[in-house]
């Protein structure tokens, strides 16, 4: 599989599928992840206002990456699709240091635009640029052959914008993961992992290029029920506003208790699973559990082979359903902490669709779950 079937088929390195992070292919595979560690991204919460798109690229020797908006999140050399007409922002930044610049192209290979060069790793630049007829894709000059990708003309008359706006049982906005068809994004900044702000914004996630038709809308963040829906996209502009509920899981029935090293979990109690890596957890449909975890190793993440996408914040515990990293759907996902010797206790009700904890982090960290 070429690393840009993999980009299209996994789950983006910031993006999760269901709720659980996965693999993410680059055209760099297994070292893009070392060069985000040192670059602070320019990352709208949200799409623009206007007609216009912002989009944001990682520049790397092995091809471009896609950071923004979600639909190009994590993909190699992805298309960038551009309102016709309209004014929108490039904004890439260098992600290895080596030089690069970023040149957009007419369909006889003839230059339209091109930013000036840049060699230091983490520096950004951008290009504004109104989208025409003729504009056909982009490149980088010292790397004409791997860091190339299209660009797609797209008529604002048919494509719509749906603005899926987020709060609890009280009106006041949730941070939550939405899903509109194959599309994912947050409802807000603080949504995303270590991207918390003190005072949060609006919670509204926007999906600004969608063609007539319906769309399954899934909602949903720890602590709250998931919410289904569906939404007709006809002609016009669309908002949708996801009410959650609160869960209230009840008093444990047992509490397990773990601690996290690298690559792996290992049971502290009951007597059952001491000293056990990746125990079992035998638990039972519709009853509530506890689960105390000790991360030992702090933020530190171990180079792996599945790691190709940006290092989370730390470590956190996380039930999903069985199967492949980039088909698992999450039940559980606790706060991410990042001191070595942190504990935290994590509650929730067991269902018969559990069947694997783990570390988002750490994706090998992971151990099965028995649901009678």
């Amino acid at each position: 599989m070429s690393n840009e079937q993999r980009s299209r088929d996994d789950v983006s390195r910031r993006g999760v599928l269901r709720g659980t992070a996965a693999i993410a292919g680059t055209a760099a595979a297994g070292t893009a992840g070392a060069y985000r560690d040192e670059i602070d991204f320019r990352l709208p919460a949200t799409q623009n206002d206007g007609a216009g798109r912002t989009l944001s690229l990682l520049g790397i020797v092995g091809g471009w990456v896609g950071v923004a908006p979600a639909e190009i999140d994590g993909r190699s050399n992805p298309p960038l699709r551009l309102i016709e007409g309209e004014d929108h922002e490039i904004v890439w930044t260098n992600g290895d240091g080596s030089r690069h610049n970023f040149t957009l192209e007419d369909e006889d290979g003839n230059v339209i635009e091109a930013t000036d060069f840049v060699e230091e790793q983490g520096e950004s630049t951008s290009l504004t640029v109104t989208a025409e007829e003729g504009m056909a894709g982009y490149y980088c000059v010292p790397h004409p052959v791997q860091m190339r990708g299209p660009i797609e003309l797209i008529d604002a008359e048919e494509v719509h914008e749906l603005r899926v706006r987020v709060e609890d049982e009280n009106g006041d906005p949730l941070g939550a993961e939405v899903f509109v068809g194959d599309h994912h994004s947050f409802s807000d900044v603080a949504a995303k992992p270590g991207q918390q702000e003190e005072e949060a914004p609006p919670a509204v996630a926007r999906f600004d290029m969608l063609e007539d038709g319906e769309y399954d809308v899934e909602v949903w963040t720890y602590g709250h029920e998931r919410l289904t829906d569906t939404v007709t996209i006809d002609g016009d502009d669309a908002a949708f506003t996801a009410t959650l509920s609160a869960t209230e899981p009840g008093d444990p029935a047992e509490t397990y208790s773990m601690r996290l090293e690298e690559g792996r979990w290992v049971g502290v109690g009951p007597d059952a699973i001491a000293d056990e890596e990746n125990p079992t957890l035998e638990l039972e449909a519709g009853e509530t559990y506890a689960l105390e975890w000790e991360n030992t190793i702090g933020q530190h993440q171990p180079e792996a082979d599945n790691r190709t996408y940006e290092p989370l914040p730390g470590h956190n515990f996380v039930i999903a359903s069985g199967g492949d990293t980039n088909e698992w759907n999450t039940y559980v996902r606790s706060d991410f902490l990042d001191e070595a010797g942190a504990t935290q206790t994590v509650e929730f009700v067991a269902t018969e669709e559990m069947a694997v904890y783990l570390d988002q982090s750490q994706l090998d960290a992971v151990g099965e779950i028995d649901v009678q």
